[in-house]
């Protein structure tokens, strides 16, 4: 009877020790998952705290020519013009909508290799990289909110023009059109 005694509270205590470990590991395994969707919506989660729509403000308009100014004109629109750090940093970050005639104009101290990103950007962009000439030298066609994927320039540019995605195609803009600007008077 003493040996089934013993035998019965060996088989408690690992019932019991396999309990203590399933409930260990549930919350491990509970606190892993939160973690890693923590992570995940990180970037939602600090956009909905910051969450603020930036109105356009009208500071210039911009022309795409076919090939030279004196050619076809194929887009003409309302730009803000980002031509300093804090205004370039800020971009069109937090905005939620871009008429297909409004955009904004990056507008860099030298002609170099630039990159864009989408981070904190509502809408989808086509980024347009134009040369200290103005001619356009790369499209990053449709970047996505959010995205924080690098699209970089294929050749130096002093530019950066941001339309509202899939405008490039719609016009038909490409490598080699003229881009031209006026700043309104402030």
């Amino acid at each position: 009877m003493s040996k089934r005694r013993n035998t019965k509270g060996v088989w408690i205590r690992i019932t019991a020790i396999g309990l203590i470990v399933v409930f260990i590991g549930g919350y491990i395994m509970q606190s892993f998952f939160s973690l890693a969707t923590m992570r995940k919506n990180k970037t939602a989660d600090n956009e909905q705290v910051t969450h603020v729509n930036i109105p356009f403000k009208a500071q210039g308009v911009v022309n795409i020519y076919e090939g030279h100014p004196g050619g076809a004109l194929l887009y003409t629109g309302n730009i803000e013009i980002a031509d300093n750090d804090t205004k370039r940093a800020q971009g069109l970050m937090y905005r939620d909508t871009l008429a297909s005639d409004q955009g904004m104009l990056f507008i860099f101290p030298k002609e170099e290799m630039q990159s864009f990103w989408m981070k904190n950007t509502r809408i989808s962009l086509d980024i347009i990289y134009i040369n200290s000439e103005g001619k356009i030298v790369s499209i990053a066609k449709n970047a996505k909110p959010y995205d924080e994927t690098s699209r970089p320039s294929l050749e130096p540019a002093q530019y950066v023009l941001e339309l509202p995605g899939g405008t490039s195609d719609a016009l038909g803009l490409g490598k080699g059109n003229v881009v031209s600007w006026v700043e309104a008077d402030q």
